[in-house]
């Protein structure tokens, strides 16, 4: 493990004050989303496919800092969009160190040496640049659908450890995934000097371009037994050993979807940081409001199926670590031993799955609408029954009202359901995979040109991303 004693206190001593109140659904790790704009556009991300009306909003600190203190959970991860392009990144770490937060800035690092070099952050035990690495220069840029960030990224992460830095590594697996050079990858992150490596396998966003790459269950499993299979000494990962022993089917553990809560633009996140099904007001909303039931692989919802991310399962692993003597046991073992040792039966039985119901009550076709509209990441047209219209970003259904971002002004617009006579979808759909598919067959052509010694220029998924 890469995680220092200080943190793994922290979190221990947080956990341990729940149980004592015996609190059933609280956070370990809140999601902190500032912003949604990035400067990559990668094929497999959810959070970037909104209009750009949206994507160049920014959240205030001072709202950040409320759901911080709401939340109270004891790590923060900053991921975006591109937190580097967060105008008030600095404040905001800076007020995050002061609570004694531990930070995991997420970063594709394109901009982190810029931002070093401003004397924006200052080294504390407190920070660590989480560097989304997606494994060897090929790998890496073919992921993020952008040639020559994996030269940028690995400059940025030796000139932060040279500073002093805590620096890990975040790397999102998909199944085309090279297991030697995935393992080579590993080594080499560990020789720049970085604490820790993240894995994860890639969750099946509904709006991102590329739907073809995601891992099925079987799969994640089948990859993370070959990754993992007799590692190299140096290896240090910078997570739960359950949760990496869970990874190659080794342990059962079931889904806490409220353990990495997200916080975004739009408010709190539901019901996780990888669904989006309308927001609450406050986190205890989120919390009490939610139904809790209809998420996770055992509750049967077909969203769930497959997905094994670290947020909704890390939490898991860390509560069965320091709830559960047993937990704890494995936990020690799996330290020593690595996520290869064998510890009796699963902690917890496979749950029998069960039929879920979610999305709207079925009646009326605006009820169908108003979903479709929710799930749609582009502009909608919303036409009322006085004749006006409206154009924006619908993001939440709350009960007998609908809230938006309007296309052309500031401000959320709250329009009554009742009021509304029809919907239509209005902006580009910009997760089509058009774009996607053109972007492949021009890197194709590029490693092509490249391994017949030509000079090509380099591409992106979008030729100029915001």
């Amino acid at each position: 493990m890469a995680v220092p004693l200080s943190q793994m206190w922290a979190v221990a001593s947080y956990v341990l004050r729940q149980r004592v109140a015996r609190n059933q659904r609280y956070a370990t790790v809140l999601m902190l989303e500032p912003l949604l704009r990035c400067n990559l556009a990668c094929a497999g991300c959810g959070k970037i496919q909104y209009p750009a009306h949206v994507l160049k909003k920014e959240m205030e600190v001072a709202d950040a800092l409320r759901a911080v203190d709401e939340c109270g959970a004891p790590i923060i991860s900053i991921p975006g969009g591109e937190p580097m392009m967060y105008s008030k990144i600095g404040e905001l770490v800076r007020e995050l160190v002061k609570r004694k937060k531990y930070i995991y800035l997420c970063t594709n690092a394109l901009l982190l040496k810029q931002r070093l070099e401003e004397g924006v952050f200052t080294p504390s035990k407190y920070l660590t640049f989480n560097i989304h690495m997606d494994g060897d220069r090929e790998a890496h840029d073919f992921a993020v659908c952008r040639e020559g960030t994996y030269e940028k990224a690995e400059e940025a992460i030796k000139l932060a450890v040279g500073l002093g830095y805590r620096v890990c590594t975040n790397t999102t697996l998909f199944n085309h995934v090279n297991v030697p050079r995935t393992r080579a990858f590993f080594s080499r992150m560990m020789e720049l000097g970085v604490e820790g490596l993240t894995v994860s396998p890639g969750y099946s966003y509904q709006k991102a371009p590329d739907q073809q790459s995601f891992l099925q269950r079987e799969g994640t499993f089948n990859l993370f037994r070959d990754l993992l299979k007799d590692p190299e000494p140096g290896w240090k990962f910078n997570q739960s050993p359950l949760f990496m022993e869970f990874l190659t089917g080794k342990l059962h553990l079931e889904c806490t979807p409220w353990g990495n809560p997200c916080y975004t633009l739009f408010g709190w996140q539901k019901p996780c940081y990888l669904l989006q099904e309308g927001y609450a007001a406050t986190f205890k909303q989120l919390i009490e409001e939610t139904q809790w039931e209809n998420y996770g692989r055992a509750s049967g919802n077909p969203k769930c199926a497959n997905c094994m991310v670290h947020c909704g399962y890390e939490p898991t692993a860390v509560h069965q670590t320091f709830n559960d003597l047993r937990g704890f046991a494995r936990t020690v073992v799996a330290q020593f031993n690595g996520p290869n040792s064998r510890f009796g039966r699963n902690i917890t039985p496979p749950a029998i799955a069960r039929q879920v119901q979610t999305g709207v009550a079925a009646g009326t076709g605006l009820d169908a609408a108003l979903q479709d509209a929710l799930d749609f990441r582009g502009d909608v047209l919303l036409t009322l029954k006085d004749g006006s219209v409206r154009e924006g970003y619908l993001f939440n259904i709350n009960g007998k009202v609908v809230e938006m971002f309007p296309a052309r002004e500031a401000g959320v617009w709250v329009i009554n359901k009742a009021d509304i006579a029809d919907i239509k979808r209005h902006g580009r759909d910009p997760a089509d995979g058009k774009s996607w598919e053109a972007w492949v067959k021009r890197y194709n052509e590029n490693k092509a040109a490249r391994q017949a010694g030509e000079k090509v220029e380099a591409v992106g998924l979008f030729p100029d991303p915001l």
